[in-house]
């Protein structure tokens, strides 16, 4: 029961923790603005699979996601980051329980509370929680497939029904993001039963059913693409997706090692600790019950197989997360003695506690950057620096290694109080983040000046602002200065700040790092 009542209230926590975030921060002008602007096309157009960007195909990405940003739009009439917002959140929060409802025979009550913490303060998942991308829903389905997986292979009862959830949440996994949502539990799954020495049980858990359940879903969508926008859109579609984005990408182009090096970072600030649990965990000498095996092979084979792939950036690693962070608590007993434990938490801790020092030495050097002194970035770094400061002192003034487990969660508990203390500063940075302020003002201006026309300058994405305006936004040549006088038909120009000095301008309204000019 206490601990049922403490996950709960960790849960609501982070929700609450995250609530300035979900109200006060901006779209960002690439992906998530972006993924805004197809959607009002797609309901423009009236079309549920074939997208277009701005009247090109758009093969990117498959619908499931961009049903959602639909949904949202037609449901509010605007596109509102607190509820786009729910759709990582949410998710998030059920990767989570689902995990910690799976290990709960294998990690004890004290340590699945750790596993939750570090979990949910991992910087790429704590980051993938907020923002409005299609990879935390992805990570979902994924989760759900190899539970389904771990629960048929083990024979448990009141399982039968996972014949034909597993190869359900597969498709959704796809349906998300792509390929990667069908290969990463094909792999998994397919390399846990090499190891575990029950390949010959392959066709039993991918099975006729299996097959059958993904290739009719997966008929049924490419016959819905064929009938809304024709075998061209269809073969770009699926050469895109599948052929170029794994073997021959065009862009996040990394080499085979990226992963390597950013791992330390996605798994910030636990990644000395995860990742030193698991290369420990991989000596022959250790010995493993199966659930550990499987979480410690998840982990492997996502890491390995993303590595393959030709496009890579750090976001994608978020499926192997929640396995590499419960892997690590699987096996932390075995570790409590070790100095390495101690010291991959002292690291993290000392460098957070350095928030304060770094923010007022980064503030006098760097005048330029007005939104740094804001008093409430100052009071966040400042729990950052008391939250690190305090688990050096609880850190090596404990004696027994078990309480390893509630120095964590006080460093982990720190974090997310400083995610909550400094996003109320996000309305003082918004303008730098996305064009939202931008954009309303220029609809300020418009209505006052009785202007219709909207136009963008060395602004990156700027087309995309239509989901502001509400109206396509002509976008001018970079290479090419736009007049701001004697136009035949007067339009507002947006603009960088320090674009201005480029232009004869005299009507400006600045927001932020951006300017609105009058050109008539």
């Amino acid at each position: 029961m206490r601990e049922s009542r403490e996950r709960r209230l960790l849960y609501l926590s982070l929700f609450v923790a995250l609530i300035p975030m979900l109200l006060l921060r901006d779209f960002t002008s690439s992906n998530e603005l972006r993924y805004l602007s197809i959607a009002d096309e797609a309901l423009r157009n009236h079309v549920f699979f074939a997208f277009t960007n701005h009247g090109a195909p758009f093969t990117d990405k498959p619908p499931l996601y961009l049903w959602i940003v639909m949904f949202c739009r037609w449901l509010t009439g605007a596109h509102k980051m607190w509820l786009l917002g729910l759709f990582s959140l949410v998710p998030a929060i059920l990767i989570a329980r689902i995990i910690d409802k799976w290990t709960m025979y294998d990690i004890d009550g004290e340590g699945r509370s750790m596993a939750r913490l570090m979990l949910l303060t991992s910087g790429i998942f704590f980051v993938s929680a907020v923002t409005v991308r299609m990879d935390m829903l992805m990570t979902l389905f994924i989760v759900l497939a190899l539970r389904e997986f771990w629960y048929m292979q083990s024979g448990e009862p009141g399982t039968k029904h996972c014949r034909w959830t597993f190869p359900l949440y597969v498709f959704l996994a796809g349906f998300t993001k792509g390929p990667l949502g069908f290969v990463i539990p094909f792999a998994v799954t397919t390399i846990y039963l090499i190891v575990d020495g029950k390949i010959r049980l392959f066709f039993k858990y991918w099975s006729w059913r299996t097959w059958g359940v993904l290739i009719i879903l997966t008929a049924a969508w490419f016959g819905a693409i064929y009938s809304e926008a024709g075998a061209g859109y269809l073969h770009e579609f699926i050469v895109k997706q599948v052929v170029s984005r794994t073997f021959d990408a065009t862009y996040h182009v990394q080499p085979f090692y990226y992963y390597l090096l950013t791992i330390w970072y996605i798994l910030a600030p636990w990644s000395l600790m995860v990742i030193g649990i698991i290369i420990a965990s991989l000596r022959p000498s250790v010995v493993r019950s199966s659930i550990q095996t499987f979480f410690l092979t998840a982990s492997l084979t996502i890491f390995i197989v993303l590595s393959c792939v030709d496009s890579k950036l750090q976001i994608y690693m978020l499926p192997a997360v929640p396995f590499m962070v419960y892997t690590a608590v699987m096996f932390l007993p075995r570790y409590y003695h070790n100095k390495w434990i101690r010291l991959s938490i002292a690291i993290p801790a000392a460098l957070i506690m350095l928030a304060l020092p770094a923010l007022i030495f980064a503030t006098s050097v760097f005048k330029g950057i007005d939104y740094l002194n804001n008093g409430m970035i100052y009071a966040a770094a400042t729990v950052l620096t008391l939250a690190g400061g305090n688990t050096l002192y609880h850190l090596y003034n404990e004696v027994h290694p078990e309480r390893t487990i509630q120095i964590v969660r006080r460093l982990a508990g720190g974090i997310g109080m400083a995610v909550f203390v400094g996003a109320w500063a996000l309305p003082s940075v918004s303008s730098d983040i996305g064009y939202g302020k931008l954009c309303k003002t220029a609809e300020k201006v418009a209505t006052e000046r009785h202007i219709n026309t909207f136009c963008a300058w060395q602004l990156d994405h700027a087309e995309n602002m239509d989901a502001y305006l509400n109206q396509p936004v002509n976008v001018i040549n970079r290479n090419i200065v736009p007049s701001t006088t004697s136009n035949k038909k007067p339009y507002l120009l947006l603009t960088k700040k320090e674009s201005l000095s480029k232009l004869q301008a005299s009507d400006v309204y600045t927001v932020g790092g951006f300017a609105v000019v009058v050109c008539k």
